[in-house]
């Protein structure tokens, strides 16, 4: 049951010496246990009003600190608001409005504070603690940036197969293996679906009557599709054994870890009932840079019949910068059905002042 709503986000912040919200912000703040997509503009003080939804939640009885989970991108970013709730709930003690549980009946309280991390490192967690279940070293290394292209150089050097639609130096082919494997892992596809999808597309283009025109080719863009399909075509065997590489001597790279915590949570719902048995509130910052990867793990994570917790998503369309590894702002459009409740599609406010 709802704890009743005592404190109010203007009186929270009146009492910690803070300015008043917002309209808008009042609205984010204050809304019901269900999901929400807050579509925050650049400089609408979406941290502030992140962390301010927390302090609420606590003050109001809804959560425990340590039954809130917040996450983001950067470290930087994760700090900030980690600090930022941290002083604000040190605060509230103070003040008199919130006690927590362990000095209200002796029991001393996991951990105490809200867990904020960055979406990999989130990842990385579960991923320690369930990859064995797909015969997965849990404590595989992590490869660096560097030595990701050195296990890619190591295939490329080796391979002996065809390459006559790829006229691109090594070093080139190296940079497109590795940049390949992550996009493929981060939009959780195989190199034998990428294949597929590839070659179903020459065969239909290929299929296209020719018109009334009287060019004997493609037109220029086309053409230029194709040869650019063809190289990947080629490339796509680099991409099987580079990954094979890396399977074989217990490494990972963040989208390799990304990409198994999906899966993990698509085949094993019991993760899912943990993770929603220890979080109560969810906080996703930048949500439109989130890849098709992390949609997955988070929708199976957190929603469910009969016992989803309420994800607060935050996004701008905007601001995607990760387009380039599988994220798209059409996340944010998405975002209302795909973490759906009983009581139907995912809120929408906005934040833009």
């Amino acid at each position: 049951m709802l704890a009743s709503v005592q404190h109010s986000a203007q009186s929270i912040a009146r009492a910690l010496g803070n300015p008043d919200p917002t309209a808008a912000q009042l609205a984010v703040i204050e809304a019901p246990m269900r999901p929400l997509l807050v579509v925050a503009g650049a400089g609408s003080g979406k941290t502030e009003t992140m962390a301010s939804r927390v302090v609420w939640l606590v003050a109001n009885g809804y959560v425990e600190p340590d039954q809130v989970l917040g996450l983001t991108f950067t470290r930087k970013a994760a700090t900030e608001l980690a600090e930022r709730i941290a002083r604000r709930l040190r605060r509230l003690r103070h003040v008199g409005i919130w006690t927590p549980a362990h000095e209200q009946d002796g029991a001393e309280v996991l951990g105490g504070t809200p867990t904020v991390s960055t979406y990999h490192s989130y990842a990385g967690r579960l991923v320690r603690e369930h990859a064995l279940r797909l015969g997965v070293e849990p404590e595989s290394r992590l490869l660096s940036e560097a030595a990701a292209w050195q296990f890619a150089a190591e295939v490329v050097e080796r391979h002996d197969g065809p390459m006559d639609d790829v006229p691109y130096a090594a070093s080139t082919v190296i940079s497109a293996v590795v940049d390949l494997a992550g996009e493929m892992a981060e939009h959780l596809l195989a190199p034998g679906d990428l294949a597929m999808l590839i070659d179903h597309f020459e065969a239909m283009v290929s299929g296209l009557p020719k018109g009334d025109s009287k060019a004997r080719d493609l037109p220029r863009v086309v053409a230029e599709t194709m040869k650019a399909l063809k190289a990947r075509r080629q490339v796509l065997p680099l991409v099987d054994a580079y990954l094979q590489l890396k399977r074989s001597r217990d490494a990972l790279d963040f989208s390799d870890q990304m990409a198994l915590a999906a899966t993990l949570a698509q085949r094993f719902p019991d993760i899912g009932a943990m993770e929603r048995q220890r979080f109560r509130a969810v906080l996703l910052d930048e949500f439109q840079d989130t890849s098709e990867a992390q949609l997955v793990l988070l929708r199976h994570l957190f929603v469910a019949v009969g016992e989803p917790v309420p994800v607060t998503a935050v996004g701008d369309p905007n601001q995607s910068i990760y387009g380039w590894r599988g994220a798209s702002a059409t996340t944010l459009t998405r975002f209302p059905r795909e973490f759906a409740d009983a009581g139907g599609d995912a809120h929408v406010l906005p934040l833009s002042t």
